[in-house]
């Protein structure tokens, strides 16, 4: 227990009061920041000390209200600043030897945790703070499987440590109710043989939710072919990758390779044209090493600054790690119309739909329907691969199927579905074991571009019917009826599979009036 004198009023004998820990220190579960830790004090028993002056400054009544919304029982004392700073030498004196130990401590048990993660192939670690218990899981090929539980007490402890000691923060310290981002410092990813970690973090109803997302080079798949790709839509991305300039977007939801797919293409563009070109990436971190010059975005910089910049550095071909907004997107068509061939991503449900996503951020249509600037784009997913040793038969076990699903497997004449086994020793009981990309190619072409003007709504069946376009649902078909994948995961991540008929179909009521009517 430390012990705080406190003065008397104006009595010359002082009253040691014991206060236990102070929860505002460095590292404490309410760690406050240097300046707020001059002006109060949260301690262990329950008392938060206030700076009679300061009663009413922001920053502590930011503090008050945070334990109020997290329900933390205290009562609040005055006192004066040098009382308070008197507390937090106690703790300094008497438990800092304790309280860098126990620092290095979690430290240890964070970068075991990650250790662990790193083996499993996980990308994703999460630490959910319940009320009593801390839920910790690791996503692996996609899915969520438990890794343990702790008591929210430790949890808490782990997430403070991991942010306000492991962390290049922008914020000044770990704050449960709010969210916060920053990036795992470069001396313990490297201990990790990692490319990076960024961690994200929102306060949930009992305690706050971080997930430490791991960024690492998987070496086993460094070819398109290895992704999932399909050869016509291998050759297609490679003749967009080769035109001296314009715009390509890699495109898809979070989590769905899109980092990776660009890290392949721009190393393969990087071998063909023998280090004759030079390419620039921008990226907010760098998640992958690539064979270029890659450049952090600066934290105090806009991704239009960032790119602006970019273009004043010689470039060939320039790589933005994502268009955010209308000023990041005016930025890179900036590129593609002086010269550059620029690749980015942006977060979007399917290869038509980018164009129209642009269109909404409020770039002007014809730069987004010129085929000469817009010249490609990809969209992708990943769906998990089944263990093939445990895998399933659908037709064996079509009552743990929905009858709705039932009937489209029939209708799609799909026999030789396998859905996902009960796990065994080949992958650790997770039943996949590993994830392949579904995707579509879209080259554009002035036809195209012609239908997309004409009615954006009709411009994916002229790319499927006029160009022989591959949707993601046609290729995720291919893999259900190859036993690669789950049908259930499949419509879970891309969506029914029947949906293109089901798109065709009502193309065809909107034209038909009789049908209509």
């Amino acid at each position: 227990m430390n012990t705080f004198t406190r003065a008397g009023d104006g009595l010359e004998d002082e009253h040691p009061i014991s206060i236990g820990r102070v929860l505002t220190a460095e590292d404490g579960e309410w760690e406050a920041s240097p300046a707020l830790r001059q002006l109060c004090a949260l301690t262990e028993d329950g008392h938060l000390y206030v700076s009679e002056q300061h009663q009413m400054d922001h920053h502590v009544l930011g503090l008050i209200d945070r334990l109020e919304r997290a329900e933390v029982k205290f009562e609040t004392r005055l006192a004066s600043m040098s009382e308070i700073s008197a507390l937090y030498q106690a703790q300094g004196s008497n438990n800092g030897t304790q309280s860098s130990a126990s620092s290095t401590q979690r430290q240890k048990e964070v970068i075991a945790l990650m250790s662990r993660a790193f083996k499993a192939d996980a990308s994703d670690i999460h630490f959910v703070v319940g009320h009593s218990i801390t839920r910790i899981l690791f996503r692996v090929h996609g899915l969520l499987k438990p890794a343990g539980e702790i008591p929210s007490s430790m949890g808490r402890e782990l997430c403070s440590s991991l942010y306000n000691s492991m962390c290049d923060v922008s914020k000044e310290h770990f704050q449960p109710d709010i969210s916060q981002d920053a990036r795992v410092s470069r001396e313990f990813v490297d201990q990790l043989g990692l490319f990076g970690a960024r961690v994200s973090t929102r306060p949930l109803v009992d305690g706050p939710l971080m997930v430490l997302r791991l960024l690492t080079d998987d070496k086993s798949k460094q070819s398109m072919e290895e992704l999932g790709f399909e050869p016509v839509q291998i050759q297609q991305v490679r003749r967009l990758c080769r035109l001296p300039y314009g715009v390509i977007f890699i495109t898809g939801p979070t989590g769905s390779g899109k980092s990776k797919t660009l890290q392949i293409n721009i190393n393969e563009t990087a071998r063909h044209t023998n280090g004759t070109r030079h390419i620039l990436t921008v990226e907010d971190p760098p998640e992958y090493p690539l064979l270029a010059n890659q450049s952090p975005k600066g934290s105090h910089e806009t991704w239009e600054q960032a790119i602006s910049n970019s273009m004043r550095l010689d470039p060939d071909i320039l790589m933005y790690g994502e268009v955010r907004d209308l000023a990041s997107a005016i930025a890179a068509f900036t590129g593609g119309l002086t010269g550059h061939l620029v690749l980015s991503t942006l977060h979007t449900n399917n290869a038509v739909a980018s164009l129209q996503r642009l269109i909404d951020m409020g770039m002007d249509p014809s730069l987004v329907t010129d085929p000469a600037l817009m010249t490609g784009i990809v969209n992708q997913s990943l769906l998990p691969v089944l263990c093939k040793e445990c895998r399933k038969p659908a037709k064996e076990h079509l009552g743990e199927l929905e009858e709705d699903l039932v009937q489209r497997l029939e209708r799609l004449r799909i026999n030789d579905a396998y859905l996902l086994g009960d796990g065994c020793t080949h992958c650790d009981g997770l039943g996949v074991v590993t994830r392949t990309a579904v995707a579509e190619v879209l080259v554009t072409t002035h036809g195209f571009m012609k239908a997309f003007r004409k009615n954006a709504g009709d411009a994916r069946n002229y790319w499927v019917t006029k160009m022989g376009g591959i949707t993601k649902t046609a290729h995720t078909l291919m893999k259900v009826r190859a036993g690669i994948v789950d049908p259930r995961m499949a419509e879970t991540i891309v969506g029914p599979l029947d949906f293109d008929d089901y798109i065709l179909e009502q193309s065809d009521v909107e034209k038909d009036p009789v049908a209509t009517a």
